[in-house]
């Protein structure tokens, strides 16, 4: 796999990055089966402009985050009960990058009980021109 992105976006701590089939088919009616549609990167709008899901993530500055301790972050396929804990002094070690094609992450105690950050923190997703064949 090539590791260039064509967008770098903001992300947010909850935020929903999966991406999501936007139904277009005028043709039928809403409840009826079609196969005719979009792939939008978000569960509500659209993130980024790019057409690909974010497929690395960087935490770039956590020095301001007051109350957490771990990051809890989700790929696609993770569900809750087995989503990895990220201590935030080892993402604070180095520049750190973790290749994933990311559905969500939460500021979090050791727990994983979730906390509030509110934006105290800079995390980028790395985002390709196009949705690949398979993730």
């Amino acid at each position: 796999m090539s590791n260039y992105a064509t967008e770098i976006i903001v992300l947010e701590a909850g935020n929903v990055y999966t991406p999501t089939f936007i139904r277009t088919d005028r043709r039928r009616a809403a409840n009826e089966p079609t196969s005719l549609g979009k792939i939008q990167i978000g569960d509500t709008q659209q993130y980024g402009n790019t057409l690909g899901p974010i497929f690395k993530v960087e935490f770039a500055d956590l020095t301001s985050a007051n109350t957490a301790t771990h990051i809890k972050v989700w790929g696609l396929s993770n569900d809750d009960t087995n989503a990895p804990l990220y201590p935030i002094v080892y993402l604070l070690s180095t520049r750190t990058i973790i290749d994933v094609y990311l559905k969500k992450f939460i500021f979090c105690d050791s727990l994983g009980n979730e906390v509030d950050e509110s934006g105290n923190y800079s995390i980028f997703g790395y985002k390709r021109n196009s949705m690949p064949i398979s993730y």
